[in-house]
């Protein structure tokens, strides 16, 4: 995400100094920040000043509540919480360094089935803690996971933004908003939203996460998003409710096993899905340990021609072994060859002594 100057300074009056602009979003901006006394780089989220109002205040501060109640190396993880000179609620959070799901689809395409499975299995051990605290998240999207580049170790995945997250009644989180959602009010983003929210049920519970996880599997796997053919969010949300989802294996080569997974994660009604975060954990894995379905060959000559395509078929080794009518035997010297030689061997000796007689003539 590049950094962009700021013409003045956004949190001025208090404790931290802006250094650059990271994003901007609908309701605030993304800056990467400093301690003004202790010089620590951090990531902060500020409300935009139009929209300073009492409502929005109170939601940042339940988000930044749970953050900081959820310890958990796959959440982002929340150090402060305060307001600008000029009534601007802001939001600290650790720095983190990489870049969204979203954006590592987008330079990468489809990721291969057993990395999609190692994101979207750490992803749900976040939710597993979220869930356990008695929030929901609500908004589970590619711009909302985070691929964290650690130095010198692996690469973490980390959850995002807890601005529309839901606590549960007899949950560990935070108290829930002065200012709770309305009654068929959608919240979340339409394209991963789970059928409930679409239909703005005031019943959404952590199931609705569950589905947003499968929308999001299938877009790692395919690198298309869900129902990609409805542009409009009316349509959109009506393909939540109401219209079966794809499987993955109409556009990519997965086993039978991952489409079950997903048609399980994606299914309209709450009881159909997995129950619980784990419970699709240990389906992902036992799925991972299966063997890859086979690539099926093609006769056609493309970019996509597999080695076992490409390469000629190894010629036979023939043995040639005798048969019964055959017999072997070694070579042996016929009587012609013995004579032959015996001929030639008389010849040079008569030559010979002749030529030696005629020497020892003309010498005496």
């Amino acid at each position: 995400m590049p950094d962009v100057s700021l013409a003045s300074d956004p949190l001025e009056g208090s404790a931290y100094r802006s250094k650059s602009l990271l994003g901007k979003g609908a309701m605030g901006e993304v800056l990467l920040a400093e301690h003004r006394a202790l010089g620590k780089e951090v990531v902060i989220k500020v409300v935009h000043a139009a929209l300073a109002r009492p409502e929005l205040a109170e939601r940042m501060r339940v988000e930044a509540q749970i953050l900081a109640n959820l310890r958990h190396p796959g959440i982002v993880q929340v150090n402060d919480l305060g307001q600008t000179s000029a009534g601007r609620p802001f939001m600290v959070m650790e720095r983190l360094v990489g870049r969204t799901l979203s954006e590592e689809i987008a330079s990468r395409g489809a990721l291969p089935t057993a990395e999609a499975i190692d994101i979207i299995c750490e992803l749900l051990a976040a939710l597993v803690v979220a869930h356990a605290a008695g929030v929901v998240h609500r908004d589970i999207k590619p711009d909302n996971v985070f691929v964290h580049q650690r130095p010198h170790t692996a690469r973490v995945i980390k959850l995002l933004d807890f601005g529309v997250a839901k606590i549960l009644a007899g949950g560990s989180g935070p108290l829930p908003s002065q200012f709770p959602t309305e009654e068929g009010a959608v919240m979340g983003t339409p394209r991963f939203c789970s059928p409930e929210q679409a239909l703005g049920k005031p019943n959404v519970d952590h199931r609705a996460d569950i589905y947003g996880v499968g929308a999001l599997l299938y877009f790692v796997l395919t690198g298309r998003k869900l129902f990609a053919e409805c542009s409009h969010i009316i349509e959109l949300l009506r393909a939540h409710a109401e219209a079966p989802p794809p499987r993955p294996s109409s556009v990519v080569p997965v086993s039978a096993t991952i489409d079950a997974i997903v048609s399980k994660a994606l299914a309209k009604d709450p009881a159909d899905r997995f129950q619980s975060a784990a419970e699709m954990i240990g389906a992902l894995r036992r799925a991972q340990r299966e063997r890859p379905p086979p690539v099926a060959a093609t006769a056609s000559i493309s970019e996509d021609v597999t080695i076992a395509t490409a390469l000629p078929a190894p010629l036979p080794v023939v043995v040639a072994t005798p048969t019964a009518k055959q017999e072997i035997r070694p070579i042996e010297e016929s009587a012609f060859d013995r004579f032959r030689f015996a001929l030639v061997f008389c010849v040079t000796m008569v030559v010979g002594g002749a030529a030696l007689i005629a020497v020892l003539r003309w010498l005496l």
